[in-house]
């Protein structure tokens, strides 16, 4: 995949220059691994039946896989193109276990919003400027949680009507808006409730209301970097068989 091609040549270039030792050789269980000194990194590869770990410089994964074609987990890589979005839900620990936030992802999905609201026509004036000073240019944005926090506090251009039951209702707008809507229940027109019942609600203003469902997680460097290892090792392994082979 392009996403992932400097990576892979990062991997390339590592073991350009690598030998192959096989620590074991029993059928579906196997420990084979490749030295690279001149990149200073090693590749571990073991698999036992439906499982397949793959380990050494950058980091550690522990694939688990039960099907009719997977006993051999080997027979499960061998020949494919790395597909490191799908594979991580084949890990023992989970997808969860090599994702890390993106923050190119979380500005896309903010851009994404502003753009079909501004083309919507129904995106408050100086819309796109507060988004930028107040979201995109600051640094909470760096990490998942404060920058969900930024998104989920934002709002422009939100106005509040209260309506009561009785057919009274008053509009606020500014940066208490809300406060003073949800007020007047109280102070300016209290409900009873019997003879008045008072709702608020929003009429205008921006504010990001699906965040919750955005996706600003990637798979990381390091997996990805060893789903490329773990193809290329079993294509060494099994040239190496046939050369012993012939």
């Amino acid at each position: 995949m392009s996403e992932y091609a400097d990576i892979a040549r990062h991997f390339e270039g590592d073991f350009a220059e690598a030998t192959l030792k096989e620590q074991r050789e029993d059928g579906l269980f196997r420990h084979i691994e490749f030295s690279a000194p001149k990149s200073m990194n090693r590749l571990i590869v073991v698999t036992w039946p439906y499982n397949l770990l793959v380990a050494g410089s950058h980091g550690s994964y522990h694939f688990e896989r039960y099907g009719n074609d997977t006993e051999d987990m080997f027979d499960w890589l061998r020949d494919s193109r790395p597909n490191p979005g799908s594979w991580a839900s084949k890990l023992v620990n989970g997808r969860d276990s090599v994702e890390e936030y993106d923050r190119s992802l979380m500005v896309a999905a903010i851009n994404e919003r502003v753009a079909e609201a501004i083309a919507d026509d129904w995106a408050p004036e100086g819309l796109q400027g507060a988004v930028s000073e107040e979201i995109l240019g600051s640094h909470l944005l760096d990490t998942k949680d404060t920058a969900f926090q930024l998104v989920s506090e934002f709002q422009h251009g939100m106005t509040y009507r209260s309506e009561c039951s009785c057919g009274q209702f008053e509009d606020f707008e500014g940066h208490d808006s809300y406060s003073s809507a949800a007020t007047w229940e109280f102070y300016k027109h209290k409900a009873d409730g019997k003879k008045h019942k008072v709702k608020v609600r929003q009429t205008a203003g921006f504010d990001f209301d699906d965040f919750t469902e955005w996706t600003v997680d990637k798979v990381g460097y390091h997996f990805v970097y060893q789903c490329h290892a773990a193809v290329w090792a079993i294509g060494q392994y099994d040239a190496a068989r046939k050369a012993v082979a012939a």
